[in-house]
């Protein structure tokens, strides 16, 4: 198994992981619509804990989303070029631009995050109130997963002369 193999095998994990949270995230939703519509009884928790797990969910998943080639792009113009032309414009994208960028996410998500949990820092948006870090973790995980996946990207377009 090489390298972008392990890449690949990670970011697919993390993206089903991701993807998964779409269930506690349907059921907070429906408890809380439930909850203030057949009750009137509305939970002070249901709004944080949904953005907490939408964050997650999108996080997680924007590596795999790279790796299966589903993030938007107008290539229209692209694609009318050679693929010599193409392969060398997707590795100088990544090389300056997408690598560069994921890298400065993670250090400062990092940054981030443990100031944070350091701080016994708290966030809310209603009367429930949890750990900061809980949510700012995703952040150097997610953009962790994205320059991983972006590195096994460059690798396939070196080696295995492979273009979106």
């Amino acid at each position: 198994m090489g390298i972008t193999d392990l890449i690949n095998r990670v970011t697919r994990s993390f993206g089903f992981l991701g993807a998964f949270l779409v269930f506690p995230l349907a059921f907070v939703v429906v408890y809380e619509i439930a909850m203030r519509f057949l009750f009137n009884m509305p939970t002070v928790w249901a709004y944080d804990v949904s953005w907490l797990l939408f964050g997650a969910m999108f996080l997680l998943g924007g590596a795999y989303t790279l790796q299966e080639e589903r993030h938007v792009r107008v290539d229209i113009i692209f694609r009318l070029f050679p693929k010599k032309f193409q392969k060398i414009i997707e590795l100088l994208f990544f090389l300056v631009v997408f690598l560069p960028m994921t890298a400065a996410l993670v250090w400062r998500g990092i940054i981030f995050a443990n100031v944070a949990f350091q701080g016994n820092e708290m966030l809310s948006t209603t009367l429930f109130v949890f750990p900061a870090w809980r949510a700012k973790i995703f952040i150097p995980i997610g953009f962790s997963l994205l320059f991983l996946q972006g590195l096994s990207s460059v690798i396939a377009i070196l080696f295995k002369g492979e273009t979106r």
